[in-house]
């Protein structure tokens, strides 16, 4: 089945402001924005203490509690959560920490022991809340649940409510992303976010309301499993904050084009057969260019969707997979796959709630590597024993090479070279959580002619009834250009 295709194009000079909607206008083409209207929003507190007292038993004069769920409420509010360190039985510190919705300002919550205290101490305590109704986050068209572009903003940003699997307690995904330049894009994911933005037409990371929402907007939820880093530390609340000139990305700001000099495009290439999986592409069409990677840039696959491998009752779906060339085609032509087990932390271990991070707990890297057998002439020349081969029978190599006897080859009707379909995921999962659909393909190939310089979206025909768009890729370009190319099925 064909894929869809759209390309969200932006004019030279554009700004920074203009690349967080372009990403906006991409997701809501695809669909991906949850449609919601969230208001009553928890943004401080009004006034907290301690409501039973300890049974002479706590020994422990400090301990943090950094993902507390209310028990009870008096009023209608679901999904808050607080940071709350106390000194003995008493609460000393406490932030908002997931906002929840559909509060009301004054409501009262009340945490019994267990759900903020070890059961044995017999602690428990209570919150008055304070909510900012002036704004609502979410919207009915398909829009950022988030985003600050003004112009005044330094890192404007757009958050995504990515709800993947409904009825499931984390079924939906939250994903950041900022601007740092215009030539960069920074993201992150998680199972919550605060979106409070105390300062909407400036550049500053302030603290919420009554100083106790800490360093809003940000991805939110509980220490080690959904972020890395406490909100309580000193910068913890601002490295998940996309406004912050301290955000740490997944993987690092991602190269999206050369400068703003130039048109950038972002193209998505939807699949027919899973509408769910697409590929997300930033190119510059007005860049000169002798091959691919000269003018396509950072290329990607939002991770959307279920698998039995995992359950999202208890785990969030947060990943991202890259798809990019290698850059040295004289030595290794190849491309490379890698995936990212980590949504708001450096490491897998920070976020371990995250489905896809037990494939990585050594934080090694996720990457596999295709290598093109045809780039380098004959197939005895491939000597990289630890890289993914892409299956190739030529019966110009495959002979007995005997010399005092007559020479017999395999028969030419044994000669393979076919669109490499169903390709996992990432070749290193294993189980593979999810196979791509079959209008997604490599191509290890040939071309007779030098110097050819292939650019995304040129078609490969393999016969009337079947024809491929380039997206990316890695070839040679010396004698003939050969190597190999990711494709998607255009009829």
């Amino acid at each position: 089945m064909a894929i869809s295709t759209n390309t969200f194009s932006l004019s030279a000079s554009y700004t920074k402001q203009d690349m967080i909607n372009q990403l906006e206008d991409a997701f809501t083409w695809l669909g991906w924005h949850d449609k919601c209207d969230h208001t009553g929003l928890v943004t401080g507190l009004v006034d907290y203490g301690i409501y039973q007292d300890t049974d002479g038993g706590e020994t422990t004069y400090t301990r943090t509690f950094y993902d507390a769920e209310q028990y009870t409420s008096s009023g209608i509010g679901t999904g808050a959560s607080f940071t709350m360190s106390r000194y003995f039985g008493n609460p000393n510190t406490v932030y908002v920490n997931r906002p929840g919705y559909g509060y009301t300002n004054g409501e009262y919550l009340e945490f019994l022991p267990g759900e903020a205290s070890e059961t044995a101490s017999g602690l428990g305590w209570g919150c008055t809340v304070f909510v900012d109704n002036s704004v609502s986050y979410g919207t009915t068209h398909n829009g950022f649940y988030a985003k600050n572009v003004n112009a005044n903003n330094s890192y404007p940003y757009g958050i995504l409510r990515h709800k993947i699997q409904d009825n499931k307690k984390y079924g939906v995904t939250y994903r950041a992303f900022q601007a740092p330049n215009t030539v960069q894009i920074e993201h992150q994911s998680g199972p919550f976010v605060h979106p409070k933005d105390p300062d909407p037409t400036g550049s500053g990371t302030y603290n919420g309301a009554n100083s106790t929402a800490h360093y809003t907007p940000r991805i939110a939820g509980e220490y080690r499993l959904d972020v890395g880093w406490p909100i309580t530390d000193s910068y913890g609340s601002r490295y998940t904050n996309p406004k912050s000139d301290q955000f740490q990305g997944t993987d690092g700001a991602k190269t999206v084009a050369s400068s703003n000099a130039y048109q950038l495009d972002l193209n998505v290439f939807r699949s027919g057969i899973d509408t769910n999986f697409c590929v997300m592409s930033y190119r510059q069409p007005t860049l000169s260019s002798t091959k691919l990677r000269d003018n396509t840039f950072y290329t990607f696959i939002p991770h959307n969707f279920t698998t039995p491998v995992w359950d999202l009752d208890y785990v969030f779906l947060g990943g991202m997979t890259e798809l990019r060339p290698l850059t040295n085609e004289s030595q290794t032509v190849g491309f490379s796959v890698e995936t990212y087990c980590t949504g708001a932390a450096s490491e897998p271990e920070y976020n371990i709630r995250m489905a896809e991070a037990p494939y990585d707990r050594a934080d090694d890297g996720v990457v596999a590597e295709y290598r093109s057998n045809l780039a380098y002439g004959s197939p005895n020349q491939q000597t990289y024993q630890d890289h993914l081969r892409i299956y190739n029978r030529d019966s110009t190599y495959d002979t007995n090479n005997n010399t005092f006897q007559i020479n017999n080859a395999v028969s030419a009707n044994a000669d393979y070279n076919a669109v490499i379909k169903g390709i996992p995921l990432n070749a290193m999962f294993v189980p593979s959580p999810y196979n791509m659909p079959e209008d997604f393909a490599f191509i290890d190939f040939i071309y007779d002619a030098p110097s050819v310089n292939i650019q995304q979206g040129d078609t490969i025909t393999i016969d009337e009834t079947e024809i491929y768009v380039v997206i990316h890729g890695c070839y040679t370009q010396t004698t003939k250009t050969r190597g190999i190319l990711f494709v998607a099925r255009k009829v």
